[in-house]
């Protein structure tokens, strides 16, 4: 699987206010990580018109701004692409042998506890709406799809109590940041069966791997 090289959240955050794009690095690469988990394609740039709206006031993007979106969208594309390429190619003696796992775009682990939690709580926020965007129905999503998103939903309502244990709070973030991908996974294993059906209509389907 190929390694994904995420820019660094405290390298893209400044470049973004200087093309005058109004969403911090997490905001991006939820809602373009939540986009190709709901179906978008990873091989041309559909997202461009989606990002314009959400974070250009609907107003077409410098080439520079295009650019560190584009740096973004290809670490995403890169890895999930490759987990559900992974997913749907290898037998499930193979699948045993691979490490699972999906990156999320915050700041440093030495940053303010605050301003991190403040980033997972836009990135997961933008990663339930890039599903939306890509026409996500709740009701017709299978039971471990659902209970993901449900779990998600908490955890962007999550916040950090500046009046309790820091050190405590900081353990139960890192619990948090580490079960997000879990979820992550859950929605891209789901929603990726579901579009498989969906192409093959009423032709009889090979069985599809799951996560556990």
């Amino acid at each position: 699987m190929s390694e994904v090289k995420l820019p660094a959240y405290e390298t893209i955050e400044p470049m973004l206010k200087e093309q005058g794009l109004a969403a911090t690095p997490s905001e991006l690469h939820g809602l373009l990580s939540g986009m190709i988990c709901g179906g978008l394609a990873v091989d041309g740039e559909q997202w461009l018109g989606p990002i314009c709206d959400y974070a250009n006031e609907g107003e077409p993007m410098t080439d520079g701004a295009k650019t560190l979106v584009r740096s973004i969208f290809s670490a995403a594309s890169t890895e999930l692409g490759g987990l559900t390429q992974t997913l749907f190619t290898s037998t499930a003696a193979e699948l045993m042998e691979v490490e699972f796992s999906v990156s999320l775009l915050l700041p440093a682990e030495e940053a303010d506890l605050m301003l991190r939690a403040e980033a997972l709580s836009e990135w997961v926020t933008n990663f339930i709406s890039g599903l939306g965007l890509m026409g996500m129905d709740k009701q017709q999503l299978s039971d471990d799809v659902a209970e993901a998103i449900a779990a998600l939903e908490e955890i962007a309502q999550l916040g950090i109590d500046e009046d309790d244990d820091m050190e405590e709070q900081a353990e139960l973030f890192d619990n948090v940041v580490a079960y997000v991908p879990e979820c992550v996974l859950t929605c891209l294993v789901g929603l990726s069966q579901r579009g498989e059906v969906e192409q093959e209509g009423e032709t009889e389907s090979a069985q599809k791997p799951t996560l556990h």
